[in-house]
């Protein structure tokens, strides 16, 4: 399988570094975090859209550039080599906005999709709930038909992006006495209304990325109904494929640009001491071998989803070894700077970065769900539920 890139897709390269160059506001080479990240992911997807550089992989006739997957790689890559942040939609854009293209009706991409690219409205994804989390078919939040509405009753929670967002992508069950992955439909929530109330979790890092949302007779009006009623399961594995693939290669990329500037770090700021412990150097040489590896992984997926090949445990493989190499990368870094993790400002960044890497293992997809589907891959008995 052949792993470089074609010329077209070098061509585009140039054509999108020449662009953020000129356009990438320089005083954003410094990290951020906090209200600040978030604000300035906000202005980012507002400059990429004005320009219409935000959609890479939606059809030109929606707003998108049409890009291959091939060509997609590139544009992450060059996006984490300047350190641009992630855009706030980039959840919507990337995962629901691929999924309305495919099947929502005209009048609701015509609606929603532009209003999505220039961050009009802020969407966040309605799937987990209290008890419900890594089984996701036996959610229990419901919506009640009501002839020309649904009401919809029920809790949501580590709801993505729901502290800043005015919408919601949600799967509620509509038929409760069909198998439980047969009676859930995929609708739009509007959450500026009565009967929503969005609690935000503020979790170790001091971030509110994520929220708990409760529904007490909440209106979701019939035409934002996506696709067919009771057929939302197949929209959500369409949604988390997405999730777990091109999703999941800007996450390895943007991990090999971190071992980078730790490697960096350890070089230019520490003393001749910590290049001379043996332990650390062998810890680096790990983190750069999982870096490069997932790399190569992330680039096989894309190959294969190129040729329309199946990619069978590839995804989960990927998110698994991701999230427990982030991890340690992130640990060392710690052991690294030692005390000035916490005393000085300047080193605040990597402080983030570890504690909300806590969360890598779980969310996504917990590491023992990407265990049983290598397992169910390989013939072999998952840990929960036999095969």
């Amino acid at each position: 399988m052949n792993f470089h890139y074609s010329k077209e897709a070098e061509t585009f390269r140039q054509s999108f570094l020449t662009w953020l160059q000129a356009n990438f506001p320089q005083e954003w080479y410094h990290d951020v975090t906090g209200e600040e990240l978030i604000k300035r992911r906000k202005e980012w997807g507002i400059i990429l859209a004005k320009n219409g550089w935000c959609a890479p992989s939606w059809p030109k006739e929606y707003g998108g550039l049409g890009l291959t997957l091939e060509q997609q790689l590139v544009y992450i890559e060059e996006l984490v080599n300047v350190n641009a942040p992630e855009v706030l939609n980039g959840n919507g854009i990337s995962i629901f906005g691929t999924t309305l293209i495919k099947y929502g009706t005209e009048d609701q991409k015509k609606y929603y999709l532009p209003r999505m690219l220039n961050h009009e409205d802020i969407w966040c994804q309605g799937f987990s709930e209290p008890n419900s989390g890594s089984d996701l078919g036996s959610l229990q939040t419901r919506a009640e038909d009501k002839g020309d509405h649904y009401i919809l009753n029920g809790q949501k929670i580590w709801t993505s992006y729901g502290p800043y967002a005015n919408k919601c992508y949600i799967l509620v069950r509509t038929d409760p006495n069909a198998p439980k992955h047969k009676g859930i439909s995929l609708m739009i929530l509007d959450l500026d209304q009565p009967g929503v109330t969005v609690r935000p979790i503020r979790d170790i890092a001091d971030n509110s990325d994520f929220a708990e949302v409760f529904l007490e007779d909440a209106v979701v009006p019939k035409e934002d109904l996506v696709g067919e009623l009771n057929a939302g399961w197949e929209m959500a594995n369409y949604a988390l494929a997405h999730e777990r693939g091109i999703h999941m290669a800007q996450r390895t990329l943007r991990m090999r640009f971190e071992f980078k500037q730790l490697l960096s770090l350890v070089k230019n700021q520490k003393s001749e001491k910590t290049l001379e412990n043996s332990l650390l150097n062998h810890r680096l040489v790990e983190s750069y071998l999982s870096s490069e590896i997932l790399k190569s992984l992330s680039l096989r997926n894309i190959a294969l989803l190129n040729q329309n090949e199946p990619t069978g445990a590839l995804p989960a493989i990927g998110k698994l070894a991701w999230s427990e190499s982030h991890q340690k990368l992130l640990n060392l870094a710690m052991d690294i700077l030692g005390e000035e993790a916490v005393t000085k400002d300047v080193h605040q960044y990597w402080m983030n970065k570890f504690l909300s890497s806590r969360g890598e293992t779980i969310y996504a997809g917990t590491s023992q769900i990407q265990r049983n589907i290598i397992a169910k891959s390989l013939d072999l008995p998952s840990s929960i539920g036999g095969k």
